[in-house]
């Protein structure tokens, strides 16, 4: 077959010499029998030999015909151009008749006056329609845009476009992802009509990849997904790190529900490195980077997509490229949005049937000093009960905000109802999320710039509490030469607040104080007023007890600041030595100063203790610098053998300096200030450095367009390992096969591709939990002072000079098929990573003056898979619909324990590293709970294994449908399987907030009785007996029904807050409508007497509805410590070019 195929292509090449060698003569014969005539002529006009020229050289030449007129060719000069190659041949003709010619594109060729002939430069208006060439019907979204400069249109729904001022001798490029890109030269033509192809294969996909190097995504030896910059600017989160969720396979991303926190993200299963235009940002400080800047955004799966980065690109990494100006004319988009928080999706519904106090009794602290001080439960009597015998006929008791009598000074009654029944819901104001954006791009002849300006400010849902966020980037490149260019961009950033809510469980916590101890008998919007009369700086206004803060007292006076300096940028100095040999030099810097303080007023409670007033400041000065050296060879050594390959080094320094210092106490109430302290102040400080030199290389080979083979290579020293260790290699391999360029397949199945990969990357951080240096050697910490005296510590771990750094060998194997001419395609991956030489402590005796040592020890294999299907269901004439569906499993498990050990805690080899084991009751063997004789359940003696943490599986859906010019695009998102344990539910249960504490048992036990009865059994003889793993050995025990009745309030306190927590874990299972977006592009014809190019007007909204057995909370936060409501956003965004 292939020597069939050699020998047809020889042959080619052969006819077509002979055709170039016979042509020059016969076209001259042409000329002259197509003149009107069989004899030769003296004379000929000008467009007659153009024409010929066109049918011998297979070329096309566009002119206006008025530039022609008159001008005819002599038989002397006609003779003298057959004799020439084309290159001579057109300014031997052209220039004696003050006419040139120019190459516009392809084969297409320009004829023009010498003089500027005002005729040919006359700029026109092009007009046409775009279709399908597949069945003719008209495609909506097509982008026209004049090829080296900024105009352009977009075709509306019924694929109509119009476009002003255009030259004769311009270009267009229509484009529509998912067909091939078609240039028109405009000539002299009016309306250009085009029928677009269907990019049935892909071949021509173009991602970004290690080092910012672009490849082609069919010559890829593993999975790689693209997501857009459009995709991020509408429906806009604070962070643009949560607008990738559900939009790519084995990318988890687990969202905060509060206000300026980071979402975790995990890339199979593992933080990943993010880069900005080729230069790694180890802090993945997402916060900095403005989604109006980014063009798109390549996720690299696996250790063998990012091995060329070494250790820092151990588990995949996050690809963001930023936004270039281009074309020549001067080009503005303004984008902006505004979205309202205004309802939630999930908040902490909190029953309205009892009160404050303990077991139907109601105790109270005026605020004041006087009264008894409460219990702090919401076990209290019922509300809203009728008595007729009261003048608001409810009964009635003195509380904490009743009048006093003047004559007797006693707090008169009050009616006991449920006032705060919407607390949490009025303790909350409308969030709002704007973000305004302006950019500007500009260029000539030798470069381009662009510069934006963005602006997000988020007004948080607490009062008090809001974040702004700006940033301006600047950027450009610029051909110094022919063979020199530089290419340049700057970013400053600045995040501030003067404030932002503490989030985690415990009294800084407004939900603590408002959901779990406050019961409804408190109107919270009574406490707005949060000082004490005549105390106030001094002394906060409680309600009925006085451990527990005024939530609005934290909001105004618990101030958490943070003011963030970002600066960031690259260079690269690009120079060409050959069409073959190139070389490149770039350095990229990444610098910021941070401030942070926390101003804690007198009278804030923690826990039991009051504060005398506090002030924290922090500060923080961080500088990273890392420069590359390049060397490019790429080369053809044949039509079917290509060799493209890099070699480099790379020198990478961190210098990070903290500094922190506090208050003992505020000697002056509301004056924050270090200076202000009643005792000594407390201060500490660090300085931590890291280094890092590499050599690498890469080798990609390629074999008649379907054999694709990427060897790398990188070598690197690193600073932070013991010097016998600290150099280490990591090689890669990958490759893929275009099956479907060597076999035929059916007509319905277009693509098929197999892919494989194997990496070895090592880590480079011994200890990778905080993530910066390693102390090999002991060193001095600084302890407890002794009569002002400050101590130096010996540290209690034992440091190990030959420890090795963890290492990685993954494998990892795909297919990518699309059939139906691309409207059905599957992208499949299936990978192993196996993690060994990892970092263990070993305890030790205390006789040795350590506490542990440092091994290398466990081992542990990474498995998953990922699925990307696409498809278009329908595409017609005015309504096309697009849909992608992400689908991901991941599992990590254990493999080997530190000196053969049989277990490592409760897991033994072999078994899941997110097994679950907790405190559950004792059983019987059909699992009813088993009962003390005294109606309390029975602790089993052993912790129990009750299910997994991390989901079975992770998914996206995300539809886009068009019809003219709207479009409505909407993403799903969940989890399936795993569980996550509720600290919100756990604490309503244990406090007496969650309704389901609302039954009989309850008014029972108010009134002192005891009347609940557990659900399960008693032992009435027998026993059973365990080994020393919690192994039943033998069972001999029987059972009775338990009958003991017990105070309900005693059992819901005793068990809801008992180390036996197994039923606080619930399904995280979830599915959340994460995104709408619905779009109207205003029609060119529309805007064509205005001097917009394009608008759109979009209305949006995200985390519109969620479907999840978890109450309560949003389990799509993947952690619930206390979180905040989870809130619907919805907003108009405005896109304006000009």
């Amino acid at each position: 077959m292939h020597k069939k195929l050699l020998i047809k292509r020889v042959v080619g090449i052969i006819m077509w010499y002979m055709i170039a060698c016979l042509v020059s003569p016969v076209y001259a014969q042409s000329i002259m029998a197509q003149a009107g005539t069989g004899y030769a002529r003296h004379s000929y006009t000008l467009e007659e030999v153009l024409l010929q020229l066109e049918n011998a050289h297979k070329i096309k030449f566009n002119y206006n015909s008025s530039v022609l007129q008159g001008k005819t060719v002599s038989e002397q000069t006609l003779h003298k151009i057959t004799q020439a190659d084309l290159q001579t041949a057109l300014p031997q003709l052209l220039h004696p008749l003050g006419l040139t010619s120019e190459l516009v594109y392809g084969n297409y060729y320009a004829v023009k006056s010498i003089t500027g002939d005002k005729s040919v430069l006359q700029q026109v208006t092009v007009s046409g329609s775009v279709t399908d060439a597949s069945n003719n019907t008209p495609l909506p979204g097509v982008v026209v845009a004049v090829k080296g400069k900024t105009k352009g249109a977009t075709t509306d729904g019924n694929g109509r476009y119009s476009l002003a001022g255009v030259s004769p001798t311009d270009v267009l490029i229509f484009s529509l992802v998912g067909f091939k890109r078609i240039e028109m030269p405009v000539g002299g033509q009016s309306t250009i009509n085009v029928a677009l192809q269907a990019d049935v294969s892909g071949l021509n996909e173009v991602v970004v990849t290690a080092l910012g190097i672009q490849k082609e995504k069919k010559s890829l030896g593993y999975a790689v997904q693209e997501v857009k910059g459009e995709n991020l600017t509408q429906a806009r989160e604070p962070n643009l790190v949560s607008s990738l969720t559900g939009r790519v396979a084995g990318l988890t991303i687990s969202s905060s529900t509060d206000l300026f926190r980071d979402a975790v993200i995990s890339l199979r299963g593992q933080k990943p490195l993010i880069v900005i235009d080729g230069i790694p940002d180890q802090l993945a400080d997402m916060w900095k980077v403005n989604p109006d800047d980014v063009e798109s955004i390549n996720v690299l799966k696996g250790p063998t997509a990012s091995a060329l980065y070494g250790s820092i690109g151990q588990y995949g990494a996050v690809m963001i490229t930023t936004k270039r100006g281009k074309g020549k004319d001067l080009s503005v988009e303004f984008n902006s949005s505004t979205m309202f928080q205004t309802s939630f999706i999930r908040i902490p519904k909190v029953q309205s049937t009892y009160g404050d106090g303990y077991k139907g009794k109601y105790e109270y602290v005026d605020g004041s000093g006087g009264g008894p001080e409460g219990s702090g439960w919401i076990w209290g009597p019922k509300l809203n009960q009728k008595d007729p015998s009261t003048p608001s006929g409810y009964w009635e008791t003195p509380q904490y905000n009743s009048p006093v009598d003047p004559t007797t000074g006693e707090r008169k009654p009050l009616p006991w109802i449920s006032r705060g029944k919407d607390n949490v819901r009025n303790f909350f104001r409308t969030g709002i999320i704007s973000t305004n954006n302006i950019s500007i791009t500009k260029g000539n002849d030798k470069g381009t710039f662009r510069a934006s300006a963005s602006h997000i400010f988020q007004q948080g849902t607490v009062p008090n509490t809001g974040l702004n966020n700006s940033s301006f980037t600047l950027g450009g490149n610029y051909n110094l030469s022919d063979r020199l260019n530089v290419d340049a961009r700057f970013t400053y950033n600045r995040q501030y607040t003067d404030n932002y809510p503490e989030v985690s469980y415990g009294p800084a916590n407004y939900l603590y104080n408002l959901v779990l101890w406050t019961g409804t008998d408190v109107d919270i919007r009574d406490l707005r007023s949060y000082w004490q009369p005549g105390r106030e700086g001094l002394q906060q206004k409680h309600y009925n007890q006085s451990w527990y803060n005024n939530p609005y007292f934290q909001a105004y006076e618990l101030l958490n600041g943070y003011y963030k300096n970002n600066t960031f940028g690259s260079m690269a100095l690009n120079y060409k030595f050959s069409k073959d040999l190139s070389a490149k030099f770039r350095t990229g810097i990444n610098t910021f100063g941070l401030t942070s303080n926390l101003a804690e007023p007198k009278s804030y409670i923690r826990y039991d203790d009051k504060s005398r007033g506090n002030f924290y400041v922090g500060s923080r000065d961080y500088f990273d610098i890392v420069t590359d050296l390049i060397l490019s060879y790429e080369h053809s050594f044949s039509k079917d053998f290509t060799v493209h390959a890099e070699a480099g080094s790379s020198n990478y320094y961190r210098n990070d300096r903290y500094q922190s210092s506090n208050t003992d106490g505020l000697s002056i109430p509301d004056l924050y200030n270090l200076s202000n302290s009643t005792n000594p102040v407390q201060s500490t400080n660090g300085l931590e450095e890291r280094r890092t030199s590499g050599l690498y290389g890469f080798v990609d080979l390629e074999y008649m367009g379907a054999f694709y083979l990427t060897l790398t290579g990188r070598n690197d020293k690193i600073s932070t390992l013991p010097v016998s260790n600290n150099t280490f290699f990591y090689p890669s391999v990958s490759g893929s096969v275009l099956v479907s360029e060597l076999v035929k397949l059916p007509h319905w199945f277009t693509y098929l591709k197999a892919r494989g990969s194997w990496s070895k990357v090592s880590g480079g951080l011994l200890d990778s939990d905080n993530g910066y240096t390693y102390n090999y050697l002991p060193t001095y910490d600084i302890g407890d002072k002794w009569n002002g005296v400050p101590s130096l510590v010996y540290g209690g771990d034992l440091q190990n000079p030959d420890l090795k750094p963890r290492t990685s060998s993954s494998w990892e194997a795909g297919l990518e098929l699309k059939f139906f001419g691309n409207r059905l395609g599957l992208d499949a991956s299936y990978y192993r990573i196996r993690d060994y030489n990892n970092i263990v402590n070993i305890n030790v005796s205390g006789a040795s003056g350590f506490n542990s040592r440092r091994e290398n020890g466990n081992e542990y294999l990474r498995k998953g898979m990922e699925f990307v299907l696409t498809g278009s269901p329908i595409r017609s004439k005015n309504f096309s619909w697009d849909v992608m569906v992400n689908l991901s499993s991941y599992h990590r498990y254990l493999k080997a324990i530190f000196n053969n050990a049989a277990q490592l805690d409760k897991l033994k080899v072999g078994d899941r590293m997110d097994k679950i084991f907790t405190g559950v009751y004792e059983t019987d063997q059909q699992g009813h709970i088993v009962y003390e004789s005294n109606g309390f359940p029975k602790s089993d003696p052993f912790s129990r294994y009750i299910g997994n943490d991390d989901p079975d599986w992770v998914y996206g859906v995300e539809n886009t449908l068009r019809y003219r010019n709207f479009s409505l695009r909407f993403l799903v998102d969940g989890r399936i399987g795993g569980l996550i344990y509720s600290t919100t539910n756990q604490k309503m249960w244990w406090g007496g907030t969650h309704p389901g504490t609302v039954n009989q048992f309850r008014d029972d036990a108010n009134e002192g009785k005891a009347t609940y009865v557990g659900q399960g059994v008693i032992v009435t003889g027998g026993q059973i007996q365990y080994d020393g793993n919690g192994n039943i050995t033998s069972d001999t025990r029987t059972f009775a029904p338990n009958t003991k009745a017990v105070n309900y309030i005693d059992y819901m306190v005793n068990t809801s807050n008992a180390a036996n927590d197994n039923y606080n874990f619930y399904s995280e299972t979830f599915l959340k409508l994460r995104e709408v977006n619905l779009s109207w592009n205003l029609p060119s014809k529309w805007l064509s007497q205005t001097f917009f190019r394009a608008a759109s007007v979009s209305f949006i909204g995200r985390n519109l509805l969620l479907f999840a057995k978890l109450p309560n909370v949003d389990p799509d936060t993947g952690v619930d410590n206390l979180q905040s409501p989870s809130m619907r956003s919805m907003g108009v965004n405005v896109n304006l070019k000009f």
